[in-house]
């Protein structure tokens, strides 16, 4: 179901209120009427939001820790590229300084997927030494990272 953003639904509303005082009849009332539809439709959204995470949450109990730790990892996904861009992007600002560095000690350039492997290794090796949660789920996602490098 698509829902407004909030952005359409502040515009809609300040445009609403525009007319609501500066009209007397059909205009300033029906002004009045759509203000207080935008409410009640931020009020729905609201509760479907709360709805489908309730759902989420309840389906996350229920699933096997395979699962959730793909859930999990999904979530991470997202989070990583809104902070720092897509995964290509990132490593290839790293394999080009590692390359730039190391060239010399490597018989080809290191591509992005290169780099996502290096990363599962590390996280592997670190897992091996301390292990934590956190590393299977980075593991899982330098997986993601792979794929995505190899489109």
């Amino acid at each position: 179901m698509y829902w407004l953003t909030e952005d359409e639904l502040r515009d809609a509303e300040q445009r609403a209120r525009q007319f609501s005082g500066a009209y007397t009849g059909t205009s300033g009332a029906l002004a009045g009427l759509l203000i207080q539809a935008i409410h009640m439709i931020r009020h729905y959204q609201e509760a479907d939001e709360v709805s489908e995470q309730d759902e989420t949450e309840h389906a996350v109990d229920n699933a096997n820790a395979g699962e959730r730790l793909l859930d999990e990892t999904a979530r991470t996904i997202r989070q990583r590229r809104q902070t720092y861009g897509p995964a290509a992007e990132h490593f290839a600002r790293t394999v080009g300084a590692i390359n730039a560095i190391m060239g010399h000690k490597l018989r080809e350039p290191l591509t992005v997927a290169d780099w996502a492997q290096i990363m599962i290794l590390d996280k592997l090796a670190r897992h091996q030494e301390r292990p934590h949660h956190d590393n299977l789920v980075d593991t899982a996602g330098y997986a993601a990272c792979w794929a995505e490098c190899e489109g």
